[in-house]
């Protein structure tokens, strides 16, 4: 099943790009990555193309904190493998002395790559009326219990600087009944009044539009969103899951020092 799954994570690489991996030919033990200081044992490169046939330059390849171990970034996976190309690892590694995931910086990274080359046209905001000091992006599905509970407290966020930008998510996936009703929100006269209803379990009006629904399903999925809801803050940092009005708004206060880090609202 392990290996399977990997060969799904290679397969997916082709939709990403990354940084070539240039393999010295002539070396008998390591090749380097763009990085200079990055060495890759050459049992690594090997033990990737055993599992199936990719393009390595899809992969970005890097050192760890752990001598020995290294770290492949498969779209939005990551996984690690020992020097000697024998051992998989999957699932994380955290730092014991700070708690950390030790991938969560370059997560957080491809995260804020991909949200920030949005525009802000295609996504339904609700913006606070008297100025934002944070902007949360949120992936949603209108079908999602825990998105519609997110929504009601929305007002509680605009009152204390918090703007929401909703992304599309529709778990069901592209055609979906799902994916219909988020269509007809995004391409609705009033979004935020389309998004109300419809998170209230009311029927709104079919509509159809050149719209980024499904553009923002294939993103979400890109950086690794499987559920809903799913809140990106302001510097890349994913939240999974449902949290309280008042538990997020004393996060991004402390976070952000009260200063805040919002995007562009051009």
């Amino acid at each position: 099943m392990r290996i399977y799954f990997l060969m799904v994570l290679l397969a997916i690489s082709s939709f990403v790009s990354a940084e070539d991996i240039k393999v010295d030919k002539t070396a008998d033990k390591t090749v380097k990555t763009t990085a200079p200081s990055d060495e890759i044992p050459v049992a690594v490169i090997d033990a990737l193309k055993k599992f199936a046939k990719v393009d390595i330059s899809k992969i970005k390849l890097s050192t760890t904190p752990i001598k020995g171990i290294y770290e492949a970034l498969i779209g939005s996976e990551v996984i690690y493998l020992s020097g000697d190309g024998k051992f998989l690892i999957m699932g994380e590694i955290r730092d014991l002395e700070t708690g950390k995931n030790i991938a969560d910086n370059k997560l957080t990274k491809l995260r804020l790559k991909a949200i920030s080359s949005l525009n802000v046209r295609d996504m339904v905001v609700f913006a606070p009326d008297n100025g934002t000091k944070h902007v949360v992006h949120i992936f949603t599905d209108v079908d999602c219990p825990y998105c519609s509970k997110i929504h009601n407290e929305v007002p509680a966020l605009n009152k204390a600087g918090i703007e929401v930008r909703y992304l599309a998510f529709p778990r069901a996936g592209v055609g979906s009944g799902t994916y219909n009703d988020m269509v007809s929100v995004w391409c609705a006269k009033d979004r935020q009044q389309a998004m109300t209803d419809v998170k209230a379990g009311k029927e709104i009006k079919k509509a159809e539009c050149n719209n980024p629904v499904a553009d923002q399903y294939n993103l979400g999925q890109s950086i690794g969103i499987s559920g809903t809801p799913a809140l990106i803050l302001s510097d890349g940092e994913l939240v999974p899951g449902y949290l309280p009005a008042k538990k997020l708004i004393g996060y991004l206060e402390q976070k952000f020092n009260k200063k805040g880090t919002p995007f562009s609202t051009k």
